[in-house]
């Protein structure tokens, strides 16, 4: 009898040992997840602070399902005449922010000097030495690039576009397609507006003084564009 007591005494004792060991477990548990949230949230303040310094701005320029009226103007470069001035607008449509349809045009003219010249090698006159340039196009812009600048002590939202599209061009020494293809910039200011500067190749047939040619004519230009609505 007394050997089944201390049997029973024994095996008492073990699962109080086993049943405390596991209180203690329990007990140990909230402590230890309370550290850890300590640690991460003390690392998450001093990512905060970081960010404060760096001046990082969240909000960006939101482009998708918004309207861009730009105006423009800059340098034309033409194969068979010299550089001058060229003007135009374009409406933007943003699909995404990644991608929108424009649809363009300008003005430009035949430099007079190339045209006195030609008329001077060739013994031929040409009736207009100020040949006016037309040309209206429609264009695919995806954006692949979108990022951030710090402008003194402000942050500027920028991307960079691709372009590709067709047109038409009008002029006394071309009337026709044109394939066109280039590549921008846009810097974002507020919510509503930006200034981009695109770079633009136009190819296209033209005849001068009897013969055809492939032009590639290109353009640079800076624009200023308005976005509607006004708000992201």
């Amino acid at each position: 009898m007394a050997v089944a007591c201390h049997l029973v005494a024994s095996i008492g004792l073990v699962i109080g040992l086993t049943a405390a060991a596991r209180a203690d477990a329990r007990a140990a548990a909230p402590i230890e997840g309370t550290t850890e949230m300590c640690i991460d949230q003390e690392i998450a303040e001093k990512l905060a602070v970081k960010r404060r310094r760096r001046g990082a701005v969240d909000r960006l320029f939101v482009k998708q399902s918004r309207h861009e009226l730009t105006a423009g103007g800059g340098y034309y470069a033409s194969d068979l005449f010299s550089g001058t001035w060229v003007a135009g607008g374009a409406y933007t449509y943003h699909m995404t922010d990644q991608t929108a349809v424009e649809f363009g045009g300008g003005v430009t003219h035949a430099n007079a000097d190339v045209i006195r010249a030609i008329e001077d090698q060739r013994g031929e006159v040409l009736a207009d030495d100020f040949a006016r340039v037309l040309y209206a196009e429609s264009m695919l812009l995806w954006s692949p690039v979108y990022g951030k600048l710090r402008l003194g002590g402000s942050i500027a939202h920028f991307d960079v576009h691709l372009d590709l599209g067709v047109g038409v061009v009008d002029s006394l020494t071309s009337r026709g397609a044109m394939g066109v293809a280039g590549l921008g910039i846009k810097v974002f200011a507020g919510q509503a507006v930006a200034f981009r500067l695109d770079a633009r190749n136009r190819v296209f047939r033209q005849e001068l003084l009897d013969e055809r040619f492939l032009v590639n004519d290109a353009a640079v230009t800076l624009g200023f564009s308005v976005f509607l609505p006004f708000r992201n």
